[in-house]
């Protein structure tokens, strides 16, 4: 089987690519997509459903790809739950996150970041800039990060550094952690920090993921990812500088939304 244009890494790497849904059908082939064109073709999608009741299973059974596996749960036992869950099926020396309603907008957003990781293997996490669109695709704004491990280090606990679906993860560093621990929807930001003990942080700077914002973001959210950041913070704050600025800020966002004025 033809798999497309290939990478010039000599011998490529296995990359596990974990892709949790729920009830997201209508932009689920969008994301999947996406990874189809990546050129960059050495990888496993592992799609887990939690419980979906709209038309997911049927999209699913529209591709036949091997490297393809569905992992179809009738319960719905929440995000958390699933995000423990995907790191069990991680078989490659690197893995990718990509949440149902993104989309990696560079076809070389893989090969990119695998060429980085072979050529860096201190490299825990690397991750790319990325585009906000809205739920029609609509592009929002753009989001930069520090690009370097010392500026990524200094700003973690201020600003995540990351966004989610961008990153890619060195999986030898990542069986050192205690994965996805319970601190939603701080779970990510956590699990960076985690790696942060034992590899070094990277972003691209180039736009290669677009994220997805919903309207369903509201006051009550926002004081819960300051609650959430604030204990992710305090579980960090020896290993990272910044501990007090990133306290400051989330108590700040936490009293606005709390008044509703944020």
């Amino acid at each position: 089987m033809d798999h497309g244009p290939q990478s010039p890494l000599g011998e490529q790497p296995l990359v596990s690519i974990l892709m949790l849904t729920y009830n997201r059908a209508g932009y689920l082939a969008a994301a999947i997509d996406s990874v189809l064109k990546q050129t960059y073709q050495h990888w496993e999608l592992i799609v887990i459903d939690d419980g979906s009741t709209d038309e997911t299973a049927r999209i699913l059974q529209g591709y036949q790809d091997a490297r393809i596996t569905y992992h179809q749960h009738a319960d719905n036992k929440g995000l958390m739950a699933r995000r423990r869950e995907s790191l069990s099926y991680i078989t490659g020396s690197y893995a990718a996150i990509l949440d149902s309603d993104d989309i990696w907008t560079s076809e070389q957003k893989l090969e990119k970041q695998v060429t980085f990781m072979e050529t860096y293997p201190e490299c825990a996490v690397v991750g790319s800039f990325i585009t906000h669109i809205d739920e029609t695709g609509r592009e929002i704004g753009r989001n930069r990060y520090g690009t370097t491990d010392s500026v990524i280090r200094n700003h973690l606990l201020v600003r995540n550094q990351f966004a989610h679906s961008s990153v890619l993860l060195r999986s030898s560093y990542l069986k050192l952690t205690a994965g996805y621990r319970d601190i939603v929807p701080g779970e990510d930001l956590d699990l960076y920090l985690q790696l942060g003990q034992y590899g070094t942080f990277a972003n691209l700077p180039e736009y290669l993921v677009s994220y997805r914002i919903h309207q369903e973001s509201s006051s009550v959210r926002k004081t819960k990812v300051a609650a959430s950041v604030m204990s992710v913070i305090g579980r960090h704050r020896h290993n990272y500088p910044g501990a007090w600025r990133g306290y400051l800020k989330m108590a700040l966002i936490w009293c606005l939304a709390s008044a509703r004025l944020y």
